[in-house]
This record gives structure tokens, C-alpha cells and sequence, in this order.
């Protein structure tokens, strides 16, 4: 099971947790690679499928030309 960075939760990661076919990530678009948390050891970590959403949603808005 991976933490979320964001709001703690645990979740499968399709990467970290040695699942057998692709995360469940990949069926969505990326964020930009600032937009994910660095840890002190430098390595990026992943969120939870609800907080992912969440962050493409205000990625989305931010990027409407009516904002």
C-alpha cells in the first residue's frame, strides 16, 4: 500500500506496490511535474486516486479562459 502525500490515505499504486498491469493512474491525464511533492530523499511521490482528481479538476480551472 502507498500514502497519499497530500491527505494521507492509503492506496494501490501500480508502480510502488508491484501490481502486475498498469497503475490506475495512467488512464488520466499527467500534472506538470512541479505539481507533485519532493521528499527530502528527492523522490516524487504519487496520490491518491480522489486527490489526484482533485488536483487535475483545479489544473483544469486554472487553465479555463473565462478564469
Amino acid at each position: 500500500m502507498s500514502t497519499c502525500e497530500r491527505c494521507g490515505a492509503h492506496f494501490e499504486c501500480g508502480m510502488a506496490d508491484g501490481a502486475r498491469g498498469p497503475c490506475w493512474c495512467t488512464g488520466l491525464p499527467a500534472l506538470p511535474p512541479a505539481a507533485y511533492v519532493r521528499q527530502q530523499d528527492g523522490e516524487a511521490r504519487c496520490f491518491c486516486p480522489a486527490c489526484l482528481q482533485t488536483l487535475l479538476d483545479m489544473q483544469a480551472d486554472t487553465c479555463r479562459p473565462d478564469k
